[in-house]
């Protein structure tokens, strides 16, 4: 697949079945049942996503004045409970099935599809309408990739995102799931590159992932080298002889310690010379540069500067606790704005341009760059890259109750 840039905007027709026009669009992109005029008579789409037919105002049932408000026509709306790059968890066969009588039903003549960048949710929703409203006779496919790859000819290429919903297409539709028609072209967890465009060609691609691949043979190669030398010098001067040379984790509890590399600092398996840390007062989490002063600066957030634990491997594992009011979809601490709106959420209210790199990740334009949100912090208001202000800490590390640590009162901004 190629890169998204250029590809579909607004609400176009994907295909007729029955009488019945079906669209598909990404509110990111122009897109949605509220761009379209006239408006459909059926819209679908994720909570937090899809606009609401609802308003705010609560008035009265029954009086003249509350049937007379101003706001034009709105089709009949379903929010779904649908997770981004996710499938929806109580949406069974029989549901959709029983949605497409309803259609037929209720004299339904037009549809809207939609997600936020139209491609993964958005093209389940027209590969099961699609196998369900068409007639069979005229099915041009045998299974779910062919589907698949039958939405992505008529709609978008980058329709249908993950291998869990390639596996609920073919269940709804109970056909076969037949070849994996999702391609990753980039590893999910792979450093962000701040000084190019981080949607690589695929020669870079391949590029990136041989010099992976190298950089991973010589570290395994250098601790083999450390091991050797280490069971060499024990075997010549014996038990004993060298006196210790302490680190920081000689100072904490077992359950406390990191790993350090070979170049004695904190590793760094997201973002090169970075790491995620939890302060174990207020569970706080935040980056910090990956080096021997990154468990011992107090924690921006409530002062507390008596340990410290390294969380990267938990995002990597996708330990997601955190749920955002705006697009109802679950995040990790480092993803949130505040302790109710994720990054994403966030950008979503300013309208500010969010979508998904190669690997899947959402991302929020930041200047000229899409930024991964897990790389993004506050800046007060302002949402910027997490690299972008740091602070030196002067001298002395003094708690001053309410306020951010620092030495002698003093600390200096530093704009990379």
């Amino acid at each position: 697949m190629g890169s998204k840039d250029g590809c579909h905007t607004g609400n176009p027709l994907v295909f007729e079945a029955k009488g019945v026009k079906v669209y598909a669009g990404g509110t990111n992109r122009n897109g949605g049942w509220h761009k379209m005029s006239p408006v459909p008579d059926l819209a679908l789409g994720p909570i937090g996503v899809i606009h609401s037919a609802r308003t705010i105002d609560v008035l009265p049932e029954g009086w003249k004045s509350s049937s007379t408000l101003v706001g034009g026509d709105t089709p009949i709306v379903m929010e779904i409970d649908w997770p981004d790059y996710s499938i929806p968890s109580n949406l069974g066969p029989s549901w959709w099935r029983a949605l497409v009588e309803d259609i037929e039903t209720k004299n339904i003549k037009s549809i809207s599809t939609q997600c936020m960048g139209g491609h993964g949710r958005t093209g389940v929703q027209l590969a099961i309408l699609a196998h369900l409203m068409i007639p069979k006779a005229k099915h041009e496919w045998k299974n779910a990739y062919d589907l698949i790859k039958w939405v992505r000819g008529n709609f978008c290429e980058h329709a249908v995102e993950a291998k869990s919903q390639q596996t609920y297409i073919a269940d709804v539709c109970g056909i076969p799931e037949g070849d994996s028609a999702i391609v990753v072209t980039q590893p999910q967890w792979s450093n962000f590159d701040y000084t190019a465009d981080n949607l690589l060609t695929e020669d870079e691609l391949r590029a990136e992932q041989v010099k992976i691949e190298r950089e991973e043979k010589k570290a395994k190669a250098a601790a083999k080298k450390a091991k050797a030398a280490k069971k060499g010098k024990k075997g010549k001067k014996g038990k004993g002889n060298n006196p210790k040379k302490h680190t920081l984790e000689d100072f904490l509890a077992d359950d406390e310690r990191v790993p350090f590399g070979s170049d004695n600092k904190v590793s760094s398996p997201i973002e090169k010379g970075w790491t995620i840390v939890e302060c174990c007062d207020c569970h706080h989490n935040e980056w910090r540069k990956a080096d021997r002063n990154t468990f011992t600066t107090p924690c921006s957030s409530c002062g507390f500067d008596g340990g410290f634990v390294q969380v990267d491997r938990e995002f990597l594992d996708g330990n997601k606790t955190r749920l955002c009011l705006v697009t109802d979809e679950m995040y990790h601490q480092i993803e949130m704005y505040d302790e109710q709106v994720s990054y994403v959420g966030e950008a979503i209210r300013r309208g500010m341009s969010v979508r998904r790199n190669h690997g899947g990740i959402a991302t929020i334009r930041i200047g000229n760059k899409y930024i991964p949100i897990h790389l993004l912090k506050r800046d007060g208001d302002d949402i910027v890259s997490m690299k972008k202000t740091t602070q030196k800490i002067v001298e002395s590390r003094s708690a001053i109750h309410g306020m951010e640590f620092m030495g002698r009162q003093e600390r200096e901004i530093l704009e990379e």
